[in-house]
């Protein structure tokens, strides 16, 4: 399997993988630092010609990004050049049998509640909750120990920042940043970032 990137997002999906024991033909991609072995064993590809030469070995490949637009890149690339995309699960999840869920990473210790809408190459990261019917745009992020109360909507390339808390039935638009920390009590428009308790745009 191929994993986007070889950072720490990417260190963290390496463990989670490993304890899942799916590490068969394991390699990264990063043409940006000049790596070649990702924690000194796990080849490190550079080029297009090599991805396609991992993708006849095997198809799978998952995003070792937890940056929106990295995600979207990774995702449209790696998918055109015929690869699969393999949607991470962590341990210890809570996942409601009412959910949908189109291609999203879950990592460990996630609450994912009743008749959430994930979309697709989301990341809901480490201890994340999602309550009652909350949905979650495509290629966002809901960044570890944030907690997203029910009926809240989530637009599409944003991010939930640690430890931020969004209020019931809030709507957040699309390419927004959420601050770490924050409380969000009002519905916020696309393109901004919000910080603060309550949270406001700055």
């Amino acid at each position: 399997m191929l994993i986007a990137g070889a950072g720490g997002h990417a260190l963290e999906l390496l463990d989670l993988l490993l304890n899942q024991q799916q590490v068969d033909n394991l390699v990264f991609f990063d043409n940006v630092n000049p790596i070649t072995l990702f924690e000194g064993k796990y080849p490190v590809l550079k080029t297009e010609k090599e991805i396609l030469e991992q993708f006849k070995k095997g198809p799978h490949f998952t995003l070792g990004t937890g940056n929106p637009k990295h995600r979207k890149f990774f995702f449209d690339w790696f998918t055109k050049l015929g690869g699969m995309h393999f949607p991470v699960k962590g341990e210890g999840v809570v996942y409601s049998n009412f959910t949908e869920n189109s291609d999203a990473d879950i990592f460990n210790l996630c609450f994912i509640g009743a008749k959430t809408k994930i979309g697709k190459g989301a990341l809901i990261n480490t201890g994340a909750q999602l309550h009652h019917e909350v949905q979650i745009g495509d290629f966002s992020e809901v960044n570890p120990g944030a907690v997203v109360l029910g009926k809240a909507q989530i637009g599409n390339f944003t991010s939930i920042g640690a430890n931020a808390t969004i209020l019931p039935k809030v709507k957040i638009g699309d390419h927004v940043v959420v601050g770490a920390g924050s409380v969000v009590t009002r519905d916020v428009p696309n393109g901004v970032t919000v910080i603060g308790v309550p949270a406001k745009i700055v």
